[in-house]
């Protein structure tokens, strides 16, 4: 049986949550393992949060090119 799994969308990003025991998620953001948590909202928080921080310093890479 496949452990169950969720993902979501946070702008250009994939957030990936799956749970691997009874209270333990493991959270992934484009594919990347980023954290392990004891509760899914915890899980989904930290997801959104790291996508959104990937995106932050993707914006400020490009704007310190210029």
């Amino acid at each position: 049986m496949n452990p169950p799994r969720a993902s979501f969308a946070v702008r250009e990003h994939v957030v990936g949550i799956e749970q691997i025991e009874k209270n333990r998620y493991v959270v992934t953001v484009d594919g990347q393992r980023f954290a392990s948590f004891c509760s899914e909202s915890r899980a989904r928080a930290a997801g959104r949060l790291e996508a959104r921080r990937l995106d932050f310093v993707a914006i400020e890479a490009s704007g310190s090119r210029r």
